[in-house]
């Protein structure tokens, strides 16, 4: 596994996971079964399919969070600011982009566990990597998709998921969960 620091708050680790566990995670997803993905909105959770228009499953599993966390820990930060890492979200969102899918512009919202508990970071890997399109987007720079490939970086980054032109793309989110500093 290579990590490679994209820039200071974005990095990926290639070959995270294996061919076959990615096949097992996709093959997983199918049969969780996909809606629509809904955005998080002022107003509660809206479907907007001008801004997001892939389709997602969700899979809450601590054991899986538990085991992606041992391989992970190596390549994340102990502490982010004054926060000290704990370990992955259990609740996992597997997201799926046929040809045309795409989420436009955004920021990853953190997910507030306790007043002392959040994430802070967004935690991907690509499931497969035999499609086109389907980067993901920073300003400054841009990810390719590879099979295996963890991406992880800093929930306030705008970014976007740009359109798949070919195949179906598969990925599957959680977030890295961090102690707050108490005030």
């Amino acid at each position: 596994m290579l990590r490679t620091q994209l820039a200071e708050s974005i990095f990926t680790v290639d070959d995270f996971l294996t061919r076959q566990e990615c096949l097992e995670y996709l093959v997983l997803s199918e049969q969780l079964g996909y809606e629509a993905a809904k955005i998080n909105t002022a107003k509660g959770a809206r479907l907007l399919p001008a801004v997001r228009n892939n389709s997602r499953a969700f899979h809450r599993s601590e054991e899986l969070a538990q085991t992606l966390w041992e391989q992970a820990r190596p390549f994340i930060p102990a502490e982010f600011g004054r926060s000290r890492a704990l370990g992955l979200n259990e609740l996992f969102r597997f997201y799926r982009y046929q040809v045309g899918q795409q989420f436009r512009g955004h920021y990853d919202e953190s997910y507030v566990r306790s007043p002392t508990e959040a994430s802070l970071l967004t935690f991907m890997v690509y499931l497969n990597d035999n499609f086109r399109g389907g980067d993901t987007a920073f300003q400054e720079l841009s990810v390719q998709p590879r099979q295996g490939r963890l991406l992880v970086f800093e929930h306030g980054l705008y970014h976007l998921g740009r359109s798949v032109t070919q195949g179906v793309k598969y990925v599957l989110r959680t977030d890295v969960m961090f102690r707050l500093p108490m005030e």
